[in-house]
């Protein structure tokens, strides 16, 4: 097969595995493994929160020297909505469509085949992880156990997230706040109920100024990114309560995007004298900080030399937020995150075929980092 024909088929490959964030991963990382022959494989199990099992593997080819890695998660959001199968890879037109065409499996499938295709003592570490749509477990439990990152330190990794092969020196991070309001579920026509809801309305009443300040106040903004302001995204879960029951539990979840400019100890702060005052129950999970390299960086003007681009920054997360603790990192693949967590998710196979020779271009050359 050519480096063409063997990317299409392991993508094909890759997504008719089910590897959706709820289930166990193990089968999809036996393919990917299996497309390393010759490669030392450390294995990274856990149980997620739930008590499945979890996979992430870090492999090194034996002859290789070079300390660049790249990196891709193999879990995927959910199918919902979806109406063609999910799991079954087809060509229309000039894309690829599937569960994880964009995000990430079609990378992944790149980059694979270039790295094996790179001579041996050139060739990249490759890491792959479980969860990153769901929490980021894998990459913290790949960056605290892994034995091959401790014998062989990464000099840079390069994250083969959906970018449209533009480069990204940084992106923003959240961080998540679960706040809990309780009452006493009853009939609604009883009377003896206490509607949770009722407690939530105020710290929502709160947030929703919060959210507005954050989109109106200039003196935030962050005017390297699109959008420039900090993103304050609230969801309120009654756990199919129906109209005719008293709520006895309410739950707000909330997401809080930020820059490296930005501290985010002021967000953090209202949303804790809120939900005191208030007298609700609160949960903070902060991410790793914002994985921002300096324009002047030597990964990035390297990199815009390979590519022949300028590198910028977007505001969603990757797990660079986690491998900046273990060296610099860059976002770059083909796809587009626009494309990605919907029912239509695809990838452009134009794109995906001249990410190949990129990868192998990048295989080479970060090897000097």
């Amino acid at each position: 097969m050519t480096e063409h024909e063997h990317t299409l088929d392991l993508v094909r490959r890759l997504i008719a595995v089910d590897s959706r964030s709820q289930v166990a991963s193990a089968p999809v990382f036996d393919l990917a493994a299996a497309e390393l022959p010759g490669w030392k494989i450390e294995t990274i199990d856990y149980q997620d929160p739930a008590g499945t099992l979890k996979r992430n593997i870090v492999a090194r080819h034996p002859d290789s020297l070079s300390r660049a890695t790249f990196a891709g998660h193999l879990d995927t959001v959910s199918s919902t909505g979806w109406i063609r199968d999910p799991f079954d890879a087809t060509i229309e037109g000039e894309n690829l469509y599937g569960l994880g065409a964009s995000d990430m499996k079609g990378p992944i499938a790149a980059f694979i085949v270039a790295a094996t295709a790179t001579p041996a003592k050139h060739r990249p570490a490759i890491v792959l992880t479980s969860d990153e749509e769901a929490g980021k477990q894998g990459v913290r439990e790949v960056v605290s156990r892994s034995v091959t990152f401790k014998e062989f330190p990464p000099s840079c990794f390069l994250i083969a997230e959906p970018t449209g092969l533009k480069i990204l020196r940084g992106h923003r991070v959240d961080v998540a706040f679960t706040i809990n309001a309780r009452g006493i579920q009853a009939h609604s026509s009883t009377g003896r109920g206490i509607n949770a809801n009722i407690a939530l309305i105020p710290f929502l009443n709160d947030m929703r100024d919060l959210h507005l300040l954050l989109r109106t106040d200039s003196s935030l903004f962050d005017q390297q990114y699109d959008p420039p302001y900090c993103d304050l995204n609230f969801v309120i879960d009654n756990y199919g309560a129906f109209p005719n029951t008293t709520v006895g539990l309410a739950t707000c979840r909330i997401k809080f995007r930020y820059s490296k400019s930005f501290d985010p100890q002021f967000v953090i702060s209202r949303v804790q004298e809120s939900a005191g005052r208030h007298h609700l129950e609160l949960e903070i999970r902060p991410e790793a900080p914002p994985p921002e390299l300096a324009a002047d960086h030597p990964l990035v003007v390297q990199m815009e030399q390979l590519v022949g681009t300028k590198a910028g920054v977007a505001g969603f997360g990757t797990e660079a937020s986690e491998y900046s603790k273990l060296a610099p990192c860059v976002v770059f693949g083909p796809g587009d995150i626009d494309h990605a967590h919907k029912p239509t998710e695809y990838i452009a196979l134009a794109q995906l075929v001249e990410s190949i020779g990129l990868f192998k271009r990048l295989a080479l050359e970060l090897d000097s980092q």
